[in-house]
């Protein structure tokens, strides 16, 4: 008998943009800079160690990205006046996407040898973009999660690991879970984020994630290799 909960997954990940088709959206990189998260966004950030040999105690982004951080912050705070949003990862250098997509296919592979080539790839890349393709090394590409009123991450359900009820739209997390989740995505798209409903904090604009999702005929940030 068919396990319906790996057809439930099977059903999400079928509606999930793929590497291939990634690849084939042009860039054309509009100029735009990389700046700093700066004190404009009342929001909080998260500093992630393994980044500040690159970025120092900053989170960057594009310059239009602060200002849509802004916008979904304020669109929060029509929802619940005492949260904020927390961007635990803007700008991700190369070298860094490249170690966490290369170390995903590692352990993809000890789990199914039989996977390889394309196909170990596309699976991989659901959880762990393939670097030619990832968005944050291009600044557009945010993680963000919600902070309570105690200061305190609020339950979003699993993070930041490979457990399928990461997908925004899982059935199997709790009911409050699922709520802060719709919350978290529907402000980021109304300050003009793509969703990635393959993880319920990632969101994008201007890369090669936010063309597939809106239908741009190109992206408008190409990848970029930074370091302060």
């Amino acid at each position: 008998m068919a396990d319906p909960k790996k057809m439930y997954y099977e059903m999400l990940e079928s509606t999930f943009p793929t590497y291939k088709e990634f690849t084939t959206i042009p860039v054309c990189d509009n100029g735009e800079p990389l700046v700093p998260i700066g004190s404009e966004f009342e929001g909080s950030l998260q500093i992630l160690e393994n980044y500040k040999q690159y970025t120092g105690n900053q989170i960057f982004v594009r310059s239009h990205v602060v200002m849509m951080l802004i916008h979904a912050q304020k669109e929060l705070r029509e929802i619940y006046p005492d949260y904020n949003l927390e961007v635990v990862c803007g700008y991700r250098h190369p070298e860094i996407q490249e170690k966490t997509h290369s170390e995903h296919k590692k352990w993809l592979k000890e789990q199914n040898p039989l996977l390889e080539g394309d196909e170990l790839t596309e699976v991989a890349h659901r959880f762990s973009a393939a670097p030619d393709v990832a968005g944050h090394p291009t600044g557009g590409a945010v993680d963000v999660r919600i902070i309570g009123s105690e200061g305190l991450p609020v339950n979003m359900g699993p993070e930041f690991e490979p457990s399928k009820d990461i997908y925004v739209f899982s059935p199997f997390v709790e009911k409050e879970v699922w709520h802060i989740r719709q919350i978290l995505r529907n402000c980021m798209v109304k300050a003009g984020f793509a969703p990635f409903d393959g993880e319920w904090w990632h969101f994008a604009y201007g890369d090669r994630e936010w063309a597939n999702y809106y239908n741009k005929p190109e992206a408008i940030y190409a990848q970029l290799n930074f370091q302060i």
